[in-house]
C-alpha cells in the first residue's frame, strides 16, 4: 500500500457494494416454501387430529429458516475498493496489480461470460446482477489475465479502480515500470 495514499482512501475506501439478492427472490422463495409445508400437513400421519398443528408449525418454521439462511448467505457478497486494492469476498486483487477497468453492460457481460470466456480468468459474478466490470491484471507474475466482477454500478466501480491505479502509478518511483524481477 503506497505511503502517500490520500487519507480518505485509507480510512473509508472508494467503493463498497453489497450484492444482495433482489427482493423478489425472497417472495418467490417463500412462495415455494409454503407448498412444502402443505405437503407435510397432508402427508404427515394423524394430521386430521388436533395434535397435527404443532407438526405443521414446526415444518413452517424450519422451512422458512432454511430458505432465509440460503438467501442470506447469497446476500453476504460484498465488493470493496480501498487502498489495498479490489476485494471480492475473500479474494483480493492488490492495488499494484489493478490494470485497466472496463464497465460492461448486460450484453457485453453475457458475451464475456459465454463465447469470449477464458478459463484462467477470475470470476466473481452473481446471476442476479447483469452488469459487470472487467479488470485487467497488471501483475506479470500472476497468470490470471483479468477479473470479471458483477456490480450494479459498473461505471462507479471502474472509476474507483482507475483512481486506485492512478494513485499507485503516481506513488511509483521514477523509472520503475512495475515489473517484478
Amino acid at each position: 500500500m503506497p505511503a502517500d495514499m490520500p487519507a480518505d482512501i485509507l480510512s473509508h475506501g472508494l467503493l463498497r457494494e453489497r450484492r444482495a439478492v433482489p427482493l423478489w427472490w425472497w417472495v418467490v422463495a417463500i412462495g415455494l416454501a409454503v407448498p412444502s409445508v402443505e405437503i407435510v400437513v397432508v402427508f404427515a400421519p394423524n394430521m386430521t387430529s388436533r395434535a397435527g398443528w404443532p407438526v405443521a408449525l414446526a415444518a413452517a418454521v424450519v422451512t422458512t429458516a432454511v430458505v432465509a439462511a440460503g438467501l442470506w448467505a447469497l446476500s453476504r457478497s460484498v465488493i470493496c475498493v480501498d487502498a489495498a486494492g479490489l476485494h471480492c469476498g475473500t479474494a483480493t486483487l492488490p492495488a499494484s496489480a489493478v490494470g485497466a477497468a472496463t464497465p460492461l453492460d448486460a450484453a457485453a457481460a453475457r458475451e464475456i461470460l459465454g463465447p469470449k470466456a477464458r478459463a484462467d480468468a477470475h470470476l466473481d459474478t452473481r446471476p442476479w446482477i447483469r452488469t459487470a466490470v472487467r479488470v485487467e491484471n497488471a501483475d506479470p507474475a500472476d497468470a490470471t489475465p483479468y477479473w470479471l466482477v458483477s456490480t450494479r454500478r459498473p461505471q462507479k466501480l471502474a472509476r474507483a479502480l482507475d483512481q486506485i491505479r492512478t494513485t499507485v502509478a503516481a506513488a511509483r518511483p521514477a523509472g520503475d515500470d512495475g515489473d517484478v524481477g
